[in-house]
């Protein structure tokens, strides 16, 4: 695996007193781009302030506005974070420019050598980033589905189909017991509802998060599980995705082993909670640390 391209949601969280650049498909191009990856982004913004603001960003931190499209028609994503009795409450915003993600030529041209994918479900909540996403499903070898059920931000129909498409599937503990739901499987315990899921669409991995408890992997074989780090966390923001990003990289690209790559993601995972922002700087003195103890 060489050349990658996360596609889906770039937006803005925003906070009653700050803003921050997020979407889980961007946190985790932007985790692999720090790896020195050859890693593009295909998503989309609004021509106007907050649009800006993430080219801006994207050009300050060297992140590549190839496969950024500037859509004049519909507004840059925004979350709304509120707190209501001291729980964060979100507000995605809808029709957004991520909405629209259009498919374009140049793709054919300038994407036609790259072998994995990388997307999630809360990308493709319209037809229009839905079409374009299954194009470039066709046009990749290795798929790996980032599962977000947010709020009503989903449909059983476009989960199936891109569980049926995908080769690798990572899923939070509390989205596995939904999409169960969702599905109607029958299970004695998570172990057999993963191998379920496995079975009915034809998977190659399934790794799932548990949060502060554990995190695992499931290759039709084995269940490889590691506990999770012990840290003081102060934002959860990103952390699945800085797990799934760091994965990758010692999985598919360094060949490291299942459970040492497994190790390591989550130790990114942990680190990224002990830091404010979805895609914190995380020196590799941090991780060594972190491993060590």
């Amino acid at each position: 695996m060489k050349n990658i391209i996360c596609f889906g949601e770039v937006l803005w969280d925003v906070y009653p007193d700050k803003i921050e650049i997020g979407g889980a498909p961007f946190n985790v191009y932007h985790r692999l781009h720090s790896f020195g990856l050859d890693v593009n982004f295909i998503s989309s913004v609004g021509k106007d302030k907050l649009g800006n603001n993430v080219i801006n960003y994207f050009q300050k931190n060297n992140l590549s506005t190839n496969f950024l499209n500037v859509d004049k028609n519909h507004q840059t994503g925004q979350v709304l974070i509120t707190l209501k009795s001291g729980e964060p409450d979100y507000e995605i915003l809808e029709n957004v420019a991520w909405d629209y993600i259009p498919f374009k030529n140049d793709y054919l041209k300038d994407c036609n050598n790259f072998d994995c994918i990388v997307y999630g479900s809360l990308g493709i909540r319209k037809d229009v980033s839905y079409m374009t996403l299954k194009k470039l499903i066709s046009l990749s070898t290795f798929k790996i589905f980032d599962l977000n059920l947010r709020q009503n931000f989903y449909s059983k129909l476009k989960v199936n189909y891109l569980l049926n498409e995908s080769d690798f599937l990572k899923i939070n503990m509390e989205e596995l017991l939904k999409l169960g739901s969702i599905f109607k499987f029958k299970y004695s315990d998570t172990n057999s509802l993963i191998e379920s899921i496995y079975l009915k669409f034809n998977l190659k991995f399934i790794c799932v998060t548990n949060g502060s408890i554990n995190s695992s992997i499931y290759d039709g074989n084995n269940f490889i599980i590691i506990d999770s780090f012990r840290v003081k966390s102060i934002d959860n923001l990103g952390a699945g995705d800085n797990f799934l990003a760091c994965f990758i990289n010692e999985f598919f690209i360094k060949k490291n082993s299942i459970k040492n790559s497994l190790k390591i993601a989550s130790a990114y995972g942990a680190l990224t909670t002990t830091k404010i922002g979805a895609s914190p700087s995380i020196k590799p003195h941090e991780i060594i640390k972190i491993l060590k103890n």
